[in-house]
């Protein structure tokens, strides 16, 4: 299999290579406004009230989180992260668990309101169907209540490896918001604390114009993440955004008149990519390359104007009263290595660096893809989650101190999606790549080894060395035909030829995907890029061992279902998710077969079942669903 890998990656190459221009090619932006002057003429009537322009005004500076990673109340930071939602002392950073769900849930669903926190609990199995619940409880924790145990909408799927799931929640008044990327599902909380659910036409989504959806419900390229939810702007702002790919342009909408104003009048075509709009409390901002930055206020009358220009890249992280605030990277000698730096701008213009970090970049990730609240400020710090060797973690910084050029280091909050590996083992990194004149194709494979603290331990270790020399000889023979490609392609220049290697890459990682008492499953990840190719390709091996007896297990032996069985089975959850149903032959091949925390996983790799768009499939079975041998349940 992995031989046929390699031969793989060449063909992506070639066909990269047959229709690629090695010339990057960038295009700038049109105006926006002559298409304005034509797409109004077909706007319905509803809409025609743009010309009314007096209804909308600046407001002051104000904090909501509501709907937010962590949120803040009374002293407590409030998250739900891991699995588990929790409160911690703003001051001491105490942990106080409210509830423990048995797998990760998104960061998102939950909301609080006056003394309950309204959370969902979606189990990590496929499809997740009517197990989908929403609970309440007191923000002491007591008074735990399933309000409704079948939520509809997460259990459909999306297509690819993708189950629709909602992104956040948001209530305003008495109605609860649940917001995903078609639509979404709202409650009324009824004055005995139980819920119904309403038609989402009879809220405030029933306002949203014909022809446009709300940011947060839109499944077109015009989604507008960065934009606050019907419910936050209602609730703070008296307006709401609605946005439409067929208008191609941005509104907002008086939640009591109606009335309609275009806002995006005049700029570019590129803010139609929904990470380019940013909205405060009191302005939009949009930056197309992140170094010069215009600013319209919300007041009506306002115009676009320049607010900052940079010479460096400033991404965006939070704001509050006293300016916004942006992270940038200076470049270090070596390969991720630097300088990374706060910087905090008032509302004058006038900038300030607060902090600086030596090391390695491990910000550039967001939690669940929502850049904007990646970082925000709550009470006198700044909070930001960060991708570290401990797993994904949430820190903050002391602002005032930073501001007063304090030698200040970020603080620990909380480590919301734990590494294991540190805790089993250790990560051995071999990388290779061109040298001098030698052009060659950088490859890098790391090696988890466990600590060998029984003779299971030294068994598993003992496979993994094995494994590894194969991969290793995988790297070998990429490498080999990657360098074969470039010699027999005439039409590539000598330095050409090292452009194109320093920007390919063929990497292979060990991690832990699971472990548990009884249980230790090995994630072999593998990816290849081929420049100038399309896209790069990936693949993952899984490898299930007992720590018990260091013993590999396929799923057969975890099991008293028959093979027959198995496939049927399989069959079953992958129709169930839209997907072709083959599963002749699944259970004889081990390195599909992983476990998680509530069922049995079966993986399929891209291409397998469908697109490289539609990505690699998990299909996660309950555990209930199988015969499950006695003694082998995890």
């Amino acid at each position: 299999m992995m031989w046929q890998k390699t031969a793989l990656w060449a063909t992506v190459f070639l066909m990269g290579a047959a229709v690629a221009n090695w010339d990057s090619v960038t295009g700038q932006g049109e105006s926006l406004r002559a298409a304005w002057d034509m797409q109004k003429k077909g706007l319905s009537e509803s809409c025609r009230t743009y010309l009314v322009r007096s209804s909308f005004s600046d407001v002051p500076y104000f904090r909501d989180d509501t709907g937010g990673l962590l949120q803040e109340e009374d002293g407590y930071l409030y998250g739900y992260w891991g699995g588990v939602l929790a409160r911690y002392d703003a001051d001491t950073l105490e942990r106080e668990v409210l509830f423990e769900a048995a797998s990760e849930q998104n960061g998102r669903l939950f909301c609080m309101d006056e003394s309950y926190i309204y959370f969902l609990e979606i189990p990590d199995i496929s499809p997740y169907g009517k197990k989908s619940i929403l609970y309440r409880v007191k923000k002491d924790g007591t008074g735990l209540t399933a309000l409704d145990e079948n939520v509809p909408d997460t259990g459909m799927y999306a297509g690819g490896s993708s189950y629709r799931q909602y992104t956040a929640m948001d209530i305003e008044k008495d109605i609860l918001y649940l917001m995903h990327d078609e639509a979404v599902v709202c409650y009324r909380i009824k004055p005995d604390g139980g819920v119904e659910r309403i038609d989402m036409a009879d809220t405030l989504y029933g306002m949203v114009p014909e022809g446009f959806r709300a940011p947060h419900t839109s499944d077109t390229y015009l989604s507008y993440w960065n934009m606050p939810s019907v419910p936050y702007c209602v609730r703070n702002l008296g307006y709401f955004f609605a946005c439409s790919e067929e208008y191609g342009w941005l509104i907002r909408v008086n939640a009591e008149s109606g009335i309609v104003e275009n806002i995006t009048a005049g700029l570019p075509e590129s803010l139609r990519y929904s990470d380019h709009l940013l909205f405060t409390h009191n302005s939009l901002f949009y930056s197309v390359d992140q170094k010069i930055w215009m600013r319209r206020g919300q007041e009506s009358e306002s115009e676009w104007e320049v607010w900052y220009e940079s010479e460096q890249e400033l991404r965006f992280c939070s704001y509050d009263e006293s300016g916004m605030y942006f992270e940038a990277w200076m470049e270090g000698e070596e390969e991720q290595q630097g300088v990374w730096l706060l910087y905090r701008i008032n509302w004058e213009g006038e900038r300030t660096c607060l902090f600086s970090m030596e090391g390695e970049h491990y910000f550039s990730e967001y939690p669940m893809g929502f850049p904007m609240k990646r970082f925000f400020v709550l009470g006198d710090y700044l909070y930001y989650f960060a991708v570290t060797e401990q797993g994904g973690s949430i820190y903050r910084l002391p602002l005032a101190e930073a501001e007063r050029g304090a030698d200040v280091w970020p603080q620990l909050v909380c480590i919301y999606d734990e590494d294991k590996t540190n805790e089993l083992g250790y990560t051995e990194s071999v990388k290779t790549g061109p040298k001098g004149d030698v052009i060659a194709l950088p490859t890098q494979l790391d090696k988890l080894y466990l600590y060998e603290q029984g003779e299971a331990d030294r068994k598993i270790n003992a496979f993994l060395k094995k494994l590894y020399r194969e991969h290793e000889a995988v790297l070998a023979e990429a490498n080999e035909v990657f360098c074969k490609v470039l010699e027999e392609n005439p039409d590539i220049e000598e330095e050409e030829k090292r452009a194109v290697a320093e920007e390919s890459t063929v990497t292979i990682c060990a991690s832990v995907s699971y472990v548990s008492e009884r249980y230790l499953v090995v994630d072999i990840s593998q990816y290849s890029y081929w420049s100038p190719g399309a896209h790069g390709m990936y693949w993952d091996d899984y490898y299930v061992f007992d720590r018990r007896t260091g013993d590999r297990l396929a799923l057969l032996d975890f099991v008293d279902n028959t093979e027959e069985e198995v496939e049927a089975l399989v069959s079953t959850y992958l129709e169930l998710c839209g997907l072709p149903s083959e599963a002749k032959g699944i259970a004889q091949e081990p390195e599909r077969f992983f476990l998680t925390e509530e069922g049995i996983g079966i993986h399929f790799d891209v291409y397998e079942l469908s697109s490289y768009a539609d990505g690699a499939q998990d299909i996660i079975i309950p555990y209930e669903a199988f015969r499950i041998k006695e003694g082998m349940m995890p």
